[in-house]
């Protein structure tokens, strides 16, 4: 896996957790935070720490953040996140994922310039809602009603099988569509009948929602998880 460089700029909880996930995948992660307790906690994790008041733009252009794969800001409060997301893409960012409380603070957050916003309360929600449903599901992408692509992670049965011997469009009406594997970040779109699944794979399938659910309750009965 390639190295990736990040920084996250705000201490709080999420971005503390985030921070300290990201460092245990062995990626360089820098943290910036107005806390000196905070910063001193996180120091240990992380391949940089810094007290530092986020919201003066040369603090920002002196760490250079603008060379960073991602920056996330996840400061909780509305002015100082919309400012700090300002400058940093007047530094050209490459990605600014940022944090928002709620739905008028992501469009805020959006229209000054960061590439991603994110709930934490609501995606998780949402995740957390669509596993229950269908266990197998990572992720999705509602489309027509009654579809959706989605992101599954495939069942032990699965596994060393090719997409022929599978034959997932006959048995469950299922497209696989592209297909990804652990130690890679591109997709393998329109993947050949003969490509066996692998344990870590992940599977881009198209489907009506309603046969992603059979499927989830034939990998239930063989006791999969994710």
């Amino acid at each position: 896996m390639k190295k990736k460089h990040f920084a996250v700029i705000g201490l709080g909880k999420f971005g503390f957790y985030l921070a300290k996930e990201l460092a245990d995948s062995e990626h360089s992660i820098i943290c910036i935070d107005k806390n000196e307790k905070l910063v001193e906690e996180i120091s240990e994790h992380v391949t940089e720490a810094v007290v530092a008041d986020a919201r003066k733009r040369e603090v920002l252009k002196d760490l250079n953040l603008g060379e960073m794969d991602t920056v996330v800001v996840a400061v909780g409060t509305l002015t100082q996140s919309v400012l700090i997301t300002l400058y940093l893409k007047e530094l050209g960012c490459r990605f600014i994922l940022a944090k928002a409380n709620d739905e008028d603070h992501a469009t805020l957050l959006s229209l000054v310039g960061a590439h991603q916003v994110i709930i934490p309360e609501k995606d998780m929600a949402i995740k957390i809602a669509q596993k229950l449903s269908i266990p197998n599901v990572v992720d999705f992408l509602p489309m027509l009603p009654e579809f959706c692509l989605a992101e599954i992670s495939p069942p032990e049965d699965f596994l060393g099988k090719s997409l022929a011997e599978l034959d997932l469009r006959k048995k469950y009406h299922i497209f696989v569509i592209g297909i990804r594997s652990e130690d890679s970040s591109t997709i393998d779109l329109m993947p050949q009948a003969d490509r066996k699944i692998r344990k870590g794979d992940s599977l881009y399938v198209l489907s009506k929602k309603a046969d992603l659910e059979k499927l989830a309750e034939i990998t239930d009965k063989h006791h999969f998880f994710i």
